[in-house]
């Protein structure tokens, strides 16, 4: 998850594997509420991350949802919450809510495809 480092600090609790941020004022967009962007990203990457921690393979997204419920503000304390909602051998499907207290802020609906074992190139 290289590519959220300029997010900033992110939090993760292993036991039931909740992705956290503290959104500040650089997450924001011109109506100083965090950026729409911002958020599908970290639904996105909490998606993948779970799926691949709690079903052992390696995935990409196909297809993700979002709905923007609430306006998330600086200062919020945003958690991931992950859900598997279906598994198959190609396909994953889940859902992810971000949450602020409790409080849905956003929810995404993604599909996952499984990707085949990597098997390294032979040397000639």
């Amino acid at each position: 998850m290289a590519h959220l480092a300029e997010l900033g600090a992110l939090y993760k609790r292993d036991a039931d594997s909740v992705l956290a941020l503290r959104v500040e004022h650089a997450h924001t967009n011109m109506h100083s509420i965090a950026h729409g962007g911002l958020l599908a990203t970290l639904a996105d990457s909490a998606l993948g991350h779970t799926i691949a921690h709690q079903a052992q393979v390696s995935v990409v997204t196909v297809q993700m949802s979002v709905e923007f419920l609430n306006p998330v503000k600086p200062g919020d304390w945003l958690e991931a919450h992950v859900r598997i909602d279906k598994q198959g051998r190609r396909l994953i499907y889940a859902t992810c809510l971000l949450q602020v207290e409790g409080r849905v802020m956003l929810k995404a609906n993604a599909v996952f495809a499984v990707r085949a074992a990597h098997t390294p190139a032979s040397d000639g």
